[in-house]
């Protein structure tokens, strides 16, 4: 076996998808002292809102680190660019928030890749998306046409995040933990 299939094989990546106002960060955010992992940090051409920690580049310096081979994987959305840098996979479990158009580049690369697709009932997403107020109706309504396309995953788990806040955050950990072993 080869030295950089050995460095592989010791990575265990847990993907977390799902559309905007799911709940993604918060849950992320309440397990992070539950759960012994590497919660991956992305590079993002925006500041980070509240409910997240990402590192800000802006867009000229994401397109250098981009050709210099920095990401493993890189997509855009709503004209911001997102990645995750290769520096940042580590040994053991890694928890890593993406886009569900980047889940193959990490299956490619990765022997042991889960994906988590996080959801919410159509309308307790809409009323999260109107309760933030970072967008438009007709903004929502572009995203609630979106948020239900399948997902094409080799290892995928669906976690309905429709409990409250607590029990989420058990419920997701308890998920988490099935998965390290």
């Amino acid at each position: 076996m080869a030295y950089e299939d050995l460095i592989y094989k010791m990575k265990k990546i847990v993907l977390i998808v799902g559309a905007s106002g799911v709940g993604k960060d918060t849950l992320l955010r309440n397990i992070k002292d539950k759960i012994e992992a590497n919660f991956v940090t992305r590079y993002i051409t925006r500041v980070s809102d509240t409910n997240e920690t990402n590192f800000y580049v802006d867009k000229d310096a994401f397109k250098v680190l981009q050709k210099g081979d920095f990401f493993v994987s890189t997509w855009e959305a709503h004209e911001n660019h997102y990645g995750i840098a290769q520096n940042q996979i580590k040994d053991g479990l890694n928890i890593i928030s993406i886009s569900r158009a980047s889940i193959k580049d990490f299956e490619k690369l990765y022997n042991d890749v889960t994906t988590i697709s996080i959801t919410l009932p159509r309308e307790a997403l809409y009323k999260r998306l109107k309760g933030r107020g970072r967008e438009d109706e007709e903004q929502i309504q572009k995203r609630l046409k979106r948020s239900y396309a399948t997902i094409n995953a080799t290892n995928l788990v669906e976690f309905i995040n429709d409990k409250p806040l607590g029990d989420a955050i058990e419920e997701f950990s308890n998920l988490l933990e099935s998965l390290s072993s």
